[in-house]
C-alpha cells in the first residue's frame, strides 16, 4: 500500500478535504483551458494559412486563455510548494523555517487578498465602462481578481491546515 492510498480523502480533516477538492477543480479547469488554447491556436493557424480566414475574436480569447492558464498554474505551483515565499527564512537558521511557515502563509494570504481586492475594483470599473459589444472581453478579464482570490484561499488554507510534511529521506 502506498502512502497516498493510506491518506484517502475520507481520512482527512474537513479543511484538507476542501483543499483536495479545490485542487481537483482547479486542475480540471487548467487542463481544459490549456487544451482549448492549443486547439484554438491550431485551428487559427490552419484557417489563416490555408483558407485566409480567421475566427472573429479568437486572438483575444487565446490571449485571455493564456492568462487563465498562467494564473491557474501559479495556484498549482503554490499548492505543490514549487513557489515558496520565504525571503526572511532564507537568512535564518533551519530551526526557524518550520516555525515561520504559518506566519509566511498568513502574510502571503493578506498580500494576495489586498491585490485581489484592488484587482476586483479595477475589473468592476472596466466592466461598467465596457462598450456593449465588448463586455464579453471584460468578462474574460475577471481572471486577474479570481487568480488572486484563489491564491489567497490556498495561502489561507495552508495557514489553517499547516505546512505539508516534508519528504523523508531514508
Amino acid at each position: 500500500m502506498t502512502g497516498q492510498d493510506s491518506h484517502s480523502a475520507r481520512n482527512r480533516t474537513w479543511t484538507a478535504r476542501l483543499e483536495y477538492y479545490f485542487t481537483g477543480i482547479e486542475s480540471a479547469f487548467a487542463i481544459f483551458g490549456l487544451a482549448l488554447m492549443l486547439a484554438l491556436s491550431l485551428v487559427e493557424i490552419v484557417l489563416r494559412n490555408f483558407l485566409h480566414y480567421s475566427i472573429p475574436g479568437a486572438d483575444v480569447l487565446i490571449r485571455h486563455l493564456v492568462l487563465w492558464v498562467s494564473f491557474l498554474g501559479a495556484v498549482m505551483a503554490v499548492r505543490e510548494r514549487h513557489i515558496k515565499v520565504e525571503i526572511i527564512a532564507a537568512w535564518l537558521p533551519e530551526i526557524w523555517h518550520r516555525r515561520l511557515e504559518r506566519p509566511i502563509f498568513l502574510f502571503s494570504a493578506l498580500v494576495c487578498g489586498v491585490i485581489g481586492w484592488a484587482a476586483a475594483r479595477f475589473w468592476y470599473q472596466e466592466w461598467l465602462n465596457a462598450p456593449a459589444g465588448e463586455q464579453w472581453i471584460a468578462l474574460l478579464s475577471i481572471v486577474i481578481p479570481m487568480g488572486f482570490v484563489l491564491l489567497t484561499l490556498h495561502f489561507a488554507m495552508r495557514f489553517v491546515i499547516g505546512p505539508r510534511a516534508r519528504a523523508r529521506t531514508p
